[in-house]
């Protein structure tokens, strides 16, 4: 019988991490769920700037659950909507999505727009990183709060 655990313990933690999340739509999915507070199927099939397909996204959001990067509660509201909500696993991933920006920031020509939206996380400041990381606790773990559309943004003065 296969044991997952005794293969994932042989491996290297760079080949676990790939084999894990080597997937280019995880690591949008949790952008749209962190910084666009996007938390339902429908908010994020529709708002997708890289058009995920349906199917696509459905079995992703199956594997981030499985993969405990996502937690899913039924909406209070809709009997059956579901809400996406990042566990820890996939809080401590968002520093990660930021080192993917300034790294492309670095070697290619990604959109200016966005590249201004991200500097402030991707220039290394270690405070507004471990701040945006509380925030996304308060809102995906404990509850406390809801945001408002692009939150995380700092304005410039």
């Amino acid at each position: 019988m296969f044991d997952a655990q005794q293969v994932e313990e042989k491996m290297c933690p760079i080949g676990l991490a790939s084999y894990l999340l080597g997937d280019k739509w995880i690591p949008i999915i949790i952008r749209d769920i962190a910084l666009f507070d996007r938390r339902t199927f429908n908010d994020l099939i529709r708002n997708n700037l890289e058009n995920i397909s349906s199917g696509s996204l459905s079995s992703r959001l199956k594997q981030m659950v499985h993969l405990n990067l996502l937690h899913v509660e039924n909406s209070e509201n809709h009997v059956q909507k579901k809400l996406y909500f990042l566990s820890e696993a996939g809080i401590s991933f968002v520093p990660i999505i930021f080192d993917l920006a300034s790294w492309t920031q670095k070697h290619r020509s990604p959109s200016v727009e966005i590249v201004s939206m991200l500097d402030p996380y991707t220039k290394g400041d270690k405070n507004l990183l471990s701040e945006l990381l509380q925030t996304l606790r308060e809102i995906h773990i404990n509850k406390t709060i809801e945001p408002e559309p692009l939150w995380w943004m700092v304005k410039n003065q």
